[in-house]
């Protein structure tokens, strides 16, 4: 198997254990704790990635000139994305939140074009353009003509959390010329762990509760070795090998599996307005995947 074909089948699992992500934080959203969850979920994911760190031999370094640019990192893949994540499917279903999810690629292309100056081809405009609508279709539940009336809060979490990621495969580029993808998952890792701890105290009434059900624990140790660890070292590996834009758009498979999984776990059945919405924004991303090399600025 080529090193292309490695870093794809990683991708498609990765995004396979990431649609699972919207659904476990719903099934443990009776707990009203995204907090206390998204430091668990981080904690195991940061010293799951040290001892991957450990077993290759090697000692990770930081540089104090990169603190600043790993803080960013972590505050907005980690820390905002996590909390965002466990509050906004308190309030909305899961699979809503992995269609949404999958806008993210949208948002790279967003970025790059309005931050980086990148000018893209015009395949590629009609993807984002495409993609806006259909976003705006899947969070109004096919409402457009009342669409900010028809948009919960769950929606705008969730909203909000995708383009905090969005922001992380960006602010990742540059860092990832100089240290290695299990590097820079795990400082990133670190970083956001140590953020979201003062903000377990908001939760600590549940925390009791949540060492005692076993089921909740192995769900969170899923979340933080499997979907975290494993399923984030991979993103990096294929942003360092394939491009940000190229990798993301491989989360076009995620709201595949998710309302395909959400329907299987939850019983949530997909209503019109997501699934017109969310083949809107797969055919979008098609099209951001087809012609994603940018024109010089």
């Amino acid at each position: 198997m080529t090193t292309h074909a490695k870093i794809q089948l990683k991708l498609i699992i990765a995004t396979a254990f990431w649609a699972l992500t919207p659904i476990i934080a719903r099934l443990l959203a009776d707990y009203t704790a995204p907090y206390a969850l998204a430091f668990g979920r981080f904690l195991i994911a940061a010293c799951a990635l040290h001892i991957f760190i450990r077993v290759q031999g090697k000692s990770p370094r930081l540089t104090t000139r990169h603190l600043i640019a790993f803080a960013i990192l972590g505050f907005s893949g980690i820390c905002l994305h996590s909390i965002l994540v466990f509050m906004g499917v308190e309030t909305t279903q899961a699979n809503r939140a992995n269609v949404i999810f999958a806008t993210i690629p949208i948002m790279v292309a967003l970025i790059d074009a309005v931050f980086l100056g990148r000018r893209y081809r015009a395949g590629a405009v009609v993807g984002i353009l495409l993609g806006i609508i259909g976003t705006a279709v899947v969070v109004s539940d096919g409402v457009l003509s009342s669409l900010l009336g028809a948009i919960g809060m769950g929606e705008w979490l969730i909203l909000a959390s995708a383009a905090s990621w969005a922001w992380y495969s960006v602010a990742g580029r540059t860092l990832l010329t100089m240290y290695s993808p299990l590097e820079v998952t795990y400082f990133a890792t670190l970083f956001g762990t140590v953020m979201l701890a003062p903000f377990v105290a908001l939760d600590w009434e549940v925390v009791p509760r949540l060492l005692h059900d076993p089921a909740a624990l192995a769900m969170i140790i899923f979340l933080g070795i499997v979907n975290s660890a494993i399923g984030f070292l991979w993103y990096y590996e294929a942003v360092q090998k394939i491009g940000a834009v190229t990798t993301s758009a491989y989360i076009n498979l995620v709201p595949i599996f998710g309302v395909l999984l959400s329907a299987l776990i939850l019983g949530e059945v997909p209503s019109p307005g997501l699934l017109i919405g969310g083949s809107l924004v797969i055919l979008a991303l098609v099209l951001i995947n087809r012609f994603d090399r940018p024109l010089q600025a």
